[in-house]
């Protein structure tokens, strides 16, 4: 089995997030510390306001921390510059939402392939790439199809494709399988537990406890302050993938 690394894929350092709404401060975040190394699989939990979305906003590089530092990587990324935030938006990592956000207009494979464009990659490298994400998520029959044409599992497979195609250091999935039935959503849970074991550094923001269990690491999180980290034990999985 290979050595896991020591140094920490995602570090927050003391973070703070304060929003200014007239003359009240508030505080989303009060001075968060943890660290996440490449292979776990970690569920963030706690209940609405308790911080989950504002520490997802920073980690997704979509908001900068008022204070502390959020380093990715051994970067510092709350002192980017917006076009560094937007190339580690789009290549380092993977966003999985409640919604799926897909493209109407857009085919399975055209909404894989969309990350691909924005990094300037060409047309056979993004169709190489999207089809070898389509096979690995199980919809190589409905590579063609528009959204409204796939199930609510079939469209969350091909939102995880879509976050998986420019092989990102992190997937952020968010309440994936809020809008799915309780078949589905196992599923769905089961191919996150697949890429989990491929190495993958997962992130799953969620109120189900039963779906919290099954991860490896839970942090939880009450009034912008992580009151719960279950361990920073790290995947028994390898990290290294060809």
């Amino acid at each position: 089995m290979d050595t896991l690394p020591t140094d920490p894929l995602v570090a927050f350092r003391d973070v703070r997030k304060i929003y200014r709404m007239d003359a009240v401060q508030v505080a989303a975040l009060d001075g968060v510390s943890f660290t996440v190394h490449a292979g776990e699989l970690i569920a963030i939990t706690g209940p609405s306001g308790s911080g989950k979305s504002t520490l997802m906003h920073l980690l997704g590089c979509l908001d900068r921390p008022t204070t502390g530092a959020l380093m990715l990587e051994g970067r510092d990324i709350s002192r980017a510059s917006q076009n560094e935030l937007a190339r580690l938006r789009n290549q380092r990592i993977g966003f999985v939402f409640q919604s799926f956000n897909l493209l109407p207009r857009f085919n399975v494979l055209q909404n894989i392939e969309l990350p691909l464009t924005y990094a300037g990659n060409d047309h056979h490298t993004r169709r190489r790439k999207a089809m070898a994400m389509v096979a690995l998520v199980g919809l190589t029959d409905r590579a063609h199809h528009l959204p409204q044409q796939l199930s609510g599992g079939q469209r969350q497979r091909a939102a995880i494709a879509r976050a998986l195609v420019n092989d990102p250091a992190i997937i952020l999935a968010d309440e994936p399988t809020g809008n799915l039935d309780t078949k589905t959503g196992e599923q769905i849970l089961r191919l996150f537990e697949e890429l989990h074991g491929q190495g993958r550094t997962i992130l799953i923001v969620t109120h189900d406890h039963d779906i919290a269990a099954r991860t490896q690491r839970r942090i939880a999180l009450r009034d912008g302050l992580i009151v719960e980290d279950t361990g920073t034990a790290r995947s028994a999985f390898s990290v290294h993938r060809s």
